[in-house]
């Protein structure tokens, strides 16, 4: 049941059971009122009625001249002792008196009689301060007029409004206090009715903020509830899980960094070092001739390159993980592209000790793409395996396969791979694990990473699997342009 229904139904009791209890009260004061009249004033103008069982007990009696019936008699004096009554029994025919009970003197009983008989034998009659009631009884064969006498002292008016007022003030007080402490329970129920439902969801609400703020991101909150709180739980969950992602994604970033500038130290001691020393063999006159000399500026120069495209490389990767690196994105042709770009360079990695194979798709492979980030990811590639061969003349292979809506790039040399656990870091800024890579020569350790924040950037996807003949293989896919708007 949700919050809201809740409510509803908290605000529609807190009207009906007021409602039901002042009624209960009302009746049970009417109840009590009319109890109360009736035993303080038990007579009243048109007086009782004999039960049945008395009323045979009465022509019994009026019958018994032995006085064998004193047990009865007993009984029927007490009932009308206890009524202040006093009970005649005639005969309808004769009109004679055959039983007269009772401690009620009434004076005027004889006209009271001579009305009821005017009545025959039925009837009630009111004479100042009495009252009689008769009835005729047939038992026997015979009939039989039993009359009932009242006295009854009237009540004053003023007597009679003051008890009424008394009892009316106290009936009205009980009333109200009845209907605000039926108010006062009824409101706390509903209270504890609605808010049960909401405090539960908010002390655990409360309870996982505090985990979270202590820096428990695995805190989860399980609310079986069909509420509004089930929405608000689900929420807090996601809002954990990617705060903790996002934890672990700066975690990650700060290794990074951290493993970046131990790498960039690490990868600059090396020339900086060789420049030193070679700086120091022509301070010292270490190259003493001008061949030698030339030799130690040249290697100074040498170094001094590396350090530049290192520096180069280190600002692009930069540049392309804060996305603040140009892209000027054109339509092209993979294949052409792929094309151009290996026949400008063949003689020259040929000369290098790297021969490129093209095996090509022969439909269009159109993309969105900067032309130069496109060729920076197969010249870091072809790079990578001209560094990274061990056999005199290392062979690179590129093949295209076009899909409906990608192109397959696949690049695979004959270098001496990596080991399968180092696959899935490949990409990663400086890393470096394979000792048969891990040479600072060869190599800074951006190449692939800045290889795969330009295929990402392109909307693509790489990886790097071993190739069968033992080598290196990257499967490259870039989304192409749809055919309708190639056409």
């Amino acid at each position: 049941m949700t919050i809201k229904h809740r409510l509803i139904i908290s605000n529609i009791l807190m009207i009906v059971v007021p409602v039901l209890i002042s009624a209960i009260i009302i009746a049970a004061g009417q109840y009590m009122s009319l109890q109360y009249w009736k035993a303080k004033y038990p007579s009243d103008p048109y007086g009782y009625d004999v039960p049945d069982t008395l009323t045979s007990t009465a022509i019994a009696l009026s019958q018994d001249t032995g006085n064998t019936l004193s047990q009865n008699r007993q009984k029927l004096e007490s009932y009308l002792q206890t009524n202040h009554m006093r009970l005649t029994v005639h005969n309808y025919e004769s009109h004679k008196l055959l039983l007269d009970m009772g401690d009620t003197n009434i004076d005027s009983a004889n006209a009271m009689i001579q009305a009821i008989w005017a009545l025959n034998g039925k009837g009630s009659v009111v004479l100042e301060n009495s009252s009689l009631s008769s009835n005729t009884v047939t038992m026997g064969g015979k009939t039989y007029v039993i009359s009932t006498f009242n006295e009854y002292a009237p009540l004053s008016d003023t007597a009679y409004n003051n008890e009424y007022d008394s009892l009316i003030t106290l009936f009205t007080i009980l009333f109200i206090v009845g209907v605000l402490v039926t108010i006062f329970f009824t409101n706390r129920f509903l209270t504890h009715f609605v808010f049960k439902h909401i405090n539960q969801p908010l002390r655990m609400l409360i309870e996982g903020v505090q985990q979270i703020r202590d820096g428990n991101l695995d805190t989860r909150i399980r609310y079986t509830g069909k509420d509004e709180f089930a929405g608000v739980c689900h929420d807090f969950n996601d809002m954990a899980e990617k705060l903790k992602q996002s934890m672990q994604l700066i975690q990650r970033q700060e290794n990074n960094r951290k493993e970046l500038l131990a790498s960039i130290s690490h990868d600059l001691r090396s020339p900086l070092t060789s420049i030193r020393a070679y700086s120091e063999g022509l301070m010292d006159g270490v190259a003493n001739t001008p061949e030698a000399r030339h030799n130690y500026i040249k290697m100074i120069k040498t170094k001094a390159e590396d350090i530049d495209r290192m520096v180069a490389k280190i600002f692009l990767f930069s540049k392309m993980d804060m996305g603040d690196y140009p892209y000027d994105p054109e339509l092209l042709d993979v294949n052409r592209e792929l094309e151009s770009l290996v026949r400008a360079t063949t003689e020259e990695y040929r000369d290098r000790g790297l021969d490129v194979q093209l095996d090509l798709a022969s439909e269009p492979a159109r993309i969105f793409a900067d032309p130069l980030q496109l060729d920076s990811i197969f010249t870091n590639i072809m790079e990578n395996s001209l560094k990274y061969r061990e056999k005199e003349r290392g062979v690179l292979q590129i093949q295209t396969i076009v899909q409906r809506e990608q192109i397959i790039i696949y690049l695979t040399d004959d270098g001496p791979g990596v080991p399968e656990q180092s696959l899935a870091h490949l990409f990663d800024v400086f890393y470096r694990s394979d000792p048969s890579r891990n040479n600072p020569n060869k190599g800074s350790g951006l190449g692939l990473a800045i290889t795969a924040k330009a295929v990402e950037r392109m909307g693509g996807s790489i990886k790097a699997l071993l190739a069968p003949s033992g080598g290196l293989r990257i499967i490259i896919r870039l989304p192409l342009i749809v055919q309708e708007e190639q056409a």
